[in-house]
């Protein structure tokens, strides 16, 4: 009994050590901005959703909520607004198809409204072809987060894009 004892547990550990020598290694960690203020969710939003199309999306997917949803308002063939609702996965989707292509968000005119752990963001952002080029579109993105008592992460990201037709008002501009 004592030999089979032996045996197995001999077994047990080899089998052990192969199967870490058959893992693959971890993954290297990446550095995501924090989002402990609202200020830093707004740096590290820009900071997410920036970059070429084809980059790694681990600090978004840390900043947002897994039930997340991104959602663009347009204007649809008959007149009618409408928002395309995507989850956080078909967002990073869509985005991806721009392979290398880049492009850099960033929030120039943010109010918040906060009660308890929710908090609602009206944020006017420009993105541009470079983190220092000219401005090519603007827009508002209207943001929900919730703190979980450490950080505030992203529940939805609805926004809309400005036309000729409807501009941003001034008092949403810096």
């Amino acid at each position: 009994m004592k030999k089979i004892s032996l045996s197995l547990l001999l077994a047990g550990a080899f089998l052990t050590q192969q199967l870490r020598a058959q893992a693959p290694p971890p993954a290297a960690s990446v550095t995501c901005l924090p989002s402990g203020t609202l200020d830093e969710l707004i740096k590290a939003i820009d900071d997410a959703v920036s970059g070429p199309g084809d980059k790694d999306r681990a600090c978004l997917k840390a900043l947002l909520l897994p039930e997340a949803r991104l959602s663009p308002l347009a204007k649809a063939q008959d007149g009618s607004y409408t928002p395309h609702i995507l989850t956080v996965d078909g967002w990073i989707e869509a985005v991806r198809k721009r392979g290398s292509a880049a492009f850099y968000e960033r929030q120039v005119k943010v109010s918040s409204d906060i009660y308890g752990h929710i908090a609602h963001l009206w944020s006017t952002y420009e993105v541009r072809p470079t983190p220092d080029g000219k401005a090519q579109v603007r827009g508002i993105n209207s943001i929900q987060a919730i703190n979980d008592g450490n950080r505030w992460r992203v529940i939805e990201i609805l926004w809309e894009a400005e036309t000729p037709a409807e501009t941003i008002p001034a008092r949403y501009l810096p």
